[in-house]
């Protein structure tokens, strides 16, 4: 190899470090690991058509790609995805003339299917809304105006009627006493929730999430998400309150 050639395969290399996609003999191939590591393996993109593959241009981790027939989410076929009009809206969530998808590992069928194409917008983080509907991830939010809707966090939302933990409403819960308490519970004046189920007998003046945060406990009992699990153990105290 002169240094031209080793020169280009280093511009090659430099160039599709960022994707991950290298075309060679007439073939696309993935990397499937870094280049730090001794024994890369390049997986082929099967169907990928040669002259028109190109790259997708965007900012996040995903290997995304297109030709004139297909797009391509790492070796993948998107399917039924228009590479022509297919085009990012915010960060993972992408749209092309008919049907906007939610981008992410392992999952296989990537389609809002009832979105709105028009009107849909990323609101934060995974909640998203059209002119009809309110969504978290792929479920949509039944009964919601998306121009009453609030999100709170990456977990919560809310409207003018009820506390919401992703696509689930809590229609139980006191809504002006309402508390979040962490990613998985919720509170009133009355009662403790985890998600939208009841944590049966917990207390809600003394309940305090413990550990990942769907551990919990009150002034007598520990909690399992909604499961009553009994009084504090020593080894419950051990792990979370001391």
């Amino acid at each position: 190899m002169n240094y031209k050639q080793f020169l280009l395969g280093l511009i090659t290399i430099v160039l599709t470090g960022c994707s991950g996609y290298t075309k060679k003999d007439g073939k696309v191939y993935l990397r499937s690991s870094n280049e730090a590591r001794i024994g890369v393996r390049y997986l082929e993109v099967e169907n990928a058509d040669y002259s028109s593959f190109k790259v997708i241009n965007h900012n996040t981790n995903l290997d995304l790609a297109k030709d004139k027939n297909h797009v391509f989410v790492g070796t993948s076929i998107l399917a039924n995805a228009d590479p022509s009009t297919f085009e990012q809206i915010k960060k993972y969530y992408w749209k092309d003339k008919n049907h906007v998808y939610l981008l992410q590992f392992g999952v296989n069928d990537s389609k809002i299917k009832l979105a709105d194409v028009n009107t849909f917008e990323v609101i934060d983080n995974l909640w998203a809304k059209d002119k009809n509907h309110v969504y978290h991830k792929f479920e949509k939010l039944d009964g919601v105006a998306p121009n009453e809707f609030e999100v709170i966090d990456e977990d919560w939302g809310k409207d003018n009627n009820f506390f919401y933990w992703h696509e689930l409403g809590i229609d139980s819960l006191d809504y002006t006493s309402a508390m979040i308490l962490s990613p998985y519970y919720i509170k009133d004046k009355d009662n403790v929730y985890y998600r939208n189920q009841l944590v049966e007998g917990a207390n809600p003046s003394a309940f305090v999430p413990d550990g990942v945060g769907w551990f919990g406990h009150d002034d007598k009992n520990m909690y399992d998400r909604e499961k009553n699990k009994g009084p504090i153990t020593e080894q419950y105290r051990k792990t979370y309150l001391q």
